[in-house]
């Protein structure tokens, strides 16, 4: 079958461009399928998607994100407020020991220790035995009283911090909120009477120790209902911990003195009987103890082993020294410095001098030398017998040091074997002295100690001081007013959010432009914004496209007209049709607007509106429909004023007529083409076709077999994509496929916001068009008819094969 006008005309002309190709492909994708046509199925998260859902259900979201906000704002109105009041304190490493002794070494193990330490105190001050202080001396429990109910109104006088009162405005907004609790809060249920230990244990509860990162500050914190109570019970709490630190450590002092005092008496008894056992052994044994000396028998031996060394010392050196004068008497040391020996040495020298000299004058006879020779060898007679005199001395005392060693030797021997006799017999007695040793050596500890603990009980320093005082809180701290109504807030925005996906996915309408051609790869001729008459004017939208050229409507249109002037190789279709599911999807609007469109090119255009069941143009135009396509078609031969014209320049109307008995017999008889053919031979180079809906019943399709060019609208957000697969599923089975769609009220969600905006200005937003370019008035139902020129008239009896 073939898609072309059967009798072609001049048409405007055009290139061949993408979408005709586009145009060509889909035809042939549609000829050849007979399934249903695939859709792109992508398991990506697509941003822009989730967008467009919640900014069309925009109301949605903001009614259950309010909702959920109330119900948050009423769930802490409901709640019992708790105040909470902190105390600073500052805990140190234990206090040095003002006195210190080598006794206890306290080791530095780092910051691992330093952190041990202070994770201790924090225990501490949870401990069960802190808060039962506490308690009593706050006296929070009482057996016989049930607990007080706060007041949930607050009171303006406790809004005060010291001597200066908070402002007024806050103390009456504080009391106002107050006030707005009491009314929405549920009444206190009395619980009756606790034990002390459910008491002891909702005070725990109350209270939280939180350590500062990095430093050695903790805070200490209070949630109670009355913000005085708290307040007062943080700055009890720490005045608490710290006298029971230092009670504990004047505790700790005071038991270590009485187990000193103890542990002394106890060894002072030993101490005494070891000094009894070891003095009657020595007395028994007579061994004589000289103390750290050790025995008597022993000392001698080391005495005599002492001198006997310094003995044989005397007697090596006294045999070393007379044994070298021995073999060189006058080089000895003692004849050296003697004062004789050095005279006569003098004196030898002298003579001999004298004599040498001499000898040269006198002969060794003559009687003065024969004398100088005589005094010579006297003199050496004295020199060898002070020698002599000096040689018997050193051996003297060789012989008397060699003497003295021989007789230490003899004491040394007989006092060794005394000293072993000793010590066979003192084998116990050292066993008793090491016991009394010891027993001296933990006494004088003892002793030491105590005097440590009785110096640093007196001195006991603390390590714990209190840096900030709690304060009487102004605003409760549960419920946080904030934070919930936040949590609510977010909670509605998901639970909105949510709500809105869940519709977009019941949703089965088109929703956005990009899914014409991806679902049923169809082209996207036109994407009409959503356009809304003006107030005061009681007039179609689809005459802003004459009345207001520049808004954005209207160039809307005027690039669907360019589309189609692009979809084949002739320029746009001379007859075309505008079909759609059903009603009100802008069928009857786009057939209208671009009938005017193709007017304003300047060509000649004839509108037939075809929908004789329910016509709209009629109305649209405010024209009458007494007569019109029905009767034509239905073989009326008065064909005068059927073709009327319009306050459009070249845009002539064909209205529906009166509804038929049967639309569907008067589409398939001839007299439609021979309508058509007639008007192409009057002079209209364009006819557009407003054709019934698919869906329902079979006048598109009759239509639609006479036509050939079809155009699809569907309504964004309002067509059902089942309802356009059914729809094009008729136009195949019929051998028709669309030459594309477009897209009605689309509105920002259906598409790119910027794509009409950045383009088209302030008219896409603002229809304010210059007077002067605005159109003549919208025709009326007084305009005169245009009758059909000299021998036009259509006989119904015409011979269809005449067409």
């Amino acid at each position: 079958m073939a898609y072309t006008d059967q009798h072609p005309s001049p048409a405007v002309p055009g290139p061949r461009g993408a979408l005709a190709l586009r145009r060509e492909g889909a035809l042939s994708d549609h000829l050849l399928a007979r399934g249903e046509p695939e859709s792109i199925t992508d398991d990506r998260i697509d941003l822009k998607s989730l967008w467009r859902a919640g900014v069309k259900h925009k109301w949605t979201i903001v009614g259950i994100a309010a909702l959920c906000t109330v119900a948050a704002v009423l769930y802490t109105l409901r709640i019992a407020p708790l105040y909470q009041s902190a105390a600073l304190l500052q805990i140190d490493r234990v206090a040095q020991k003002v006195v210190g002794f080598n006794a206890e070494v306290e080791l530095d193990e780092g910051p691992a220790s330093d952190q041990l330490q202070l994770r201790t105190q924090i225990e501490l001050l949870k401990s069960r035995s802190l808060a039962e202080r506490v308690i009593d001396e706050i006296g929070l429990y009482k057996p016989d009283a049930p607990p007080a109910a706060p007041d949930p109104a607050g009171d303006v006088d406790a809004l005060s911090t010291g001597s200066e009162p908070v402002d007024k405005a806050l103390a009456w907004a504080v009391q106002g909120w107050g006030q707005l609790r009491a009314l929405v809060a549920p009444p206190p249920e009395d619980s009756g009477p606790i034990s002390r230990a459910a008491a002891v244990a909702q005070f725990k509860q109350a209270i939280t120790v939180e350590p500062i990162r990095n430093s050695r500050l903790v805070e200490v914190q209070v949630l109670n209902a009355d913000p005085e109570l708290a307040a007062h019970i943080a700055n009890t709490m720490a005045k608490a911990f710290i006298a029971t630190n230092i009670e504990r450590k004047l505790h700790s002092s005071i038991y270590a003195r009485e187990f000193l005092e103890e542990q002394i008496r106890q060894t002072k008894t030993k101490l005494e009987e070891s000094e009894r056992v070891i003095n009657t052994y020595a007395k028994k044994n007579e061994i004589l103890n000289l103390g750290d000396k050790g025995s008597a028998a022993t000392q001698t031996f080391v005495d005599f082993s002492a001198a006997l060394a310094k003995a044989e010392q005397d007697r090596i050196k006294a045999e070393t020294q007379y044994n070298q004068v021995r073999l060189n008497p006058e080089s000895a040391p003692q004849a050296v410095v003697n004062e004789a020996i050095r005279a006569y040495k003098e004196q030898r020298a002298r003579l001999e001098a004298e004599y040498a000299k001499n000898l040269a004058i006198y002969k060794p006879d003559y009687p003065t030398m024969v004398q100088a020779r005589a005094q010579i060898a006297d003199l050496e007679a004295r020199i060898k017998t002070e020698v002599n005199t000096i040689l018997a001395s050193i051996q003297g005392q060789y012989i008397a040091a060699r003497r003295t060693e021989e007789q230490l030797k003899a004491k040394v021997s007989s006092s060794r074997s005394e000293v072993l006799n000793v010590q066979d017999r003192s084998v116990d007695m050292n066993l008793l002295s090491r016991e009394l040793d010891t027993n001296r050596q933990v006494y004088d500890s003892l002793l030491q100690r105590l005097k440590e603990v009785s110096v640093t009980a007196g001195i006991t320093t603390n390590n714990v001081s209190i840096v900030d005082e709690a304060s009487v809180p102004l605003f409760p701290a549960s419920p946080n007013l904030k934070i919930n109504v936040g949590l609510g807030m977010m909670l509605g925005l998901f639970l909105g959010l949510l709500a809105a996906l869940l519709r977009e996915q019941l949703d089965d309408s088109v929703k956005h432009a990009n899914e014409i051609e991806g679902l049923y790869r169809l082209p996207l001729l036109g994407l009409i914004p959503f356009t809304k008459p003006e107030k005061g004017r009681n007039e179609p939208v689809a005459l802003l496209a004459h009345r207001e050229p520049r808004s954005g409507f209207a160039e809307s249109y005027r690039s669907m007209r360019t589309a189609l002037q692009f979809s084949t190789t002739e320029g746009a279709p001379q007859r075309f049709m505008v079909t759609s599911c059903g009603k009100g999807e802008g069928k009857t609007t786009t057939a209208l607007a671009l009938a005017i469109n193709f007017a304003q090119l300047g060509q000649k255009v004839l509108l037939i509106d075809a929908d004789m069941r329910k016509g709209w143009v009629h109305l649209m135009l405010n024209m009458s429909n007494e007569r019109g396509l029905s009767n034509l078609l239905s073989g009326d031969r008065n064909t005068d004023g059927l073709i009327r014209d319009t306050a459009v320049t070249n845009l002539a109307v064909i209205t529906a007529g009166p509804v038929p008995p049967d639309p569907v017999e008067l589409l398939m008889g001839p007299r439609l083409g021979m309508l058509l053919e007639k008007a192409q031979a009057m002079g209209y180079h364009q006819i557009v076709i407003d054709g019934p809906p698919l869906l329902g019943i079979a006048d598109a399709i009759v239509l639609g077999n006479q036509i050939q060019n079809i155009v699809f609208a569907v309504k964004a957000g309002g067509t059902r994509k089942d309802s356009i697969k059914d729809a094009l599923r008729r136009l195949r089975n019929a051998g028709l496929a669309p030459m594309g769609m477009v897209l009605t009220h689309a509105r920002n969600e259906h598409t790119s916001d910027y794509a009409y905006a950045a383009y088209y200005g302030d008219g896409y937003n603002d229809r304010q068009t210059p007077r002067a370019a605005r159109a003549n008035p919208v025709p009326t139902a007084n305009t005169p008819p245009v009758p059909l020129p000299a021998g036009s008239r259509i006989e119904p009896t015409l011979d269809p094969s005449s067409a």
